[in-house]
């Protein structure tokens, strides 16, 4: 893992928020509304967290291949609120989930890759229209292509 000191200890408070709110999760996981609410109201925290080198996939689609660094935005492959459908999901069925673990899960969902300023104004668009599609299948609706995604 390569993460510093800080990055560690903010990764560990995170950690220990997230277990606190798997109570709330629990008795929202089953009403549409709430949960939904649940997760936008919690995103931030993986924003926070995954800003740095260490959840960066290094990969870049196509078109931001061919673009300066200040054309290019960190994308999440899957949106923050999502994701932490998938990371709660991971920490109900498993309760005595280590940090490494966590962490390993939060890059897993909450990861970024580089698109275009232009791509990524084509990904918010289509995903107010299309909100079940995770932005990586986004991507292909879009016609954007990031090779290595799939891996």
């Amino acid at each position: 893992m390569n993460l510093n000191k800080n990055q560690l200890f903010n990764a560990q408070e995170t950690f220990e928020d997230f277990k606190v709110l798997l109570t709330r999760f629990n008795q929202v996981k089953n009403d549409e509304t709430k949960l939904r609410a649940f997760f936008v109201r919690n995103r931030n925290p993986l924003w926070d967290l995954t800003n740095c080198k260490f959840y960066k996939t290094g990969l870049m689609s196509e078109g931001a291949k061919k673009l300066e660094k200040k054309d290019l935005v960190d994308d999440h492959y899957i949106q923050r609120s999502k994701g932490l459908k998938f990371v709660f999901a991971e920490l109900d069925r498993d309760p005595k989930m280590s940090l490494e673990s966590f962490i390993n899960l939060v890059k897993k969902y909450s990861a970024t890759v580089k698109l275009s300023k232009e791509e990524h104004s084509k990904v918010t668009s289509f995903a107010k229209k299309n909100p079940t599609y995770l932005n990586y299948e986004t991507y292909l609706a879009c016609g954007i292509k990031v090779e290595g995604l799939s891996d």
